[in-house]
């Protein structure tokens, strides 16, 4: 059986190969015990991300996984040009959905404890909707090999 922080861990690397895999400069960031505010900065066409990946062993995710340092974090590096700081969250049938950090905090705010899939759908993309995104736009350098 596997360990929540190894899945956690194997998440956080699978996530940043994908997208990788779509041209996006990717650093995982070490795990420390002072706590750092996400898993991945990833960087693509000018623009930065933030992304904490969360393993969803349930079919909900429980909203108190986000931490107050993680929105301090999220907050600071969306006011400094950025984009939004988002959750990956995958689910058991191996779904993964990108939440904007804001919403978490809303939804927080209102009283919610959890969300479940139909919520990500709904409010939040797709992981290959979202990567599929950029290779439609500008072209996708990564995805042309004509040059070799």
């Amino acid at each position: 059986m596997v360990s929540n922080k190894k899945a956690g861990t194997d998440f956080e690397r699978e996530f940043a190969v994908l997208i990788a895999a779509h041209g996006f400069w990717v650093h995982m960031f070490q795990d420390n015990k002072n706590g750092q505010p996400c898993d991945v900065v990833a960087s693509r066409n000018g623009i930065t991300y933030l992304f904490d990946c969360k393993d969803c062993k349930k079919d909900y995710f429980l909203l108190s996984r986000m931490e107050e340092n993680q929105y301090n974090a999220m907050h600071l590096f969306e006011l400094t040009g950025n984009e939004k700081g988002k959750f990956a969250l995958r689910f058991s049938n191996q779904k993964i959905y990108l939440i904007d950090y804001d919403l978490i905090r809303y939804l927080q705010s209102k009283g919610i404890k959890q969300i479940v899939e139909a919520v990500c759908e709904s409010y939040g993309s797709n992981v290959n909707t979202w990567l599929g995104n950029f290779s439609e736009s500008a072209g996708d350098e990564s995805a042309d090999s004509s040059w070799q």
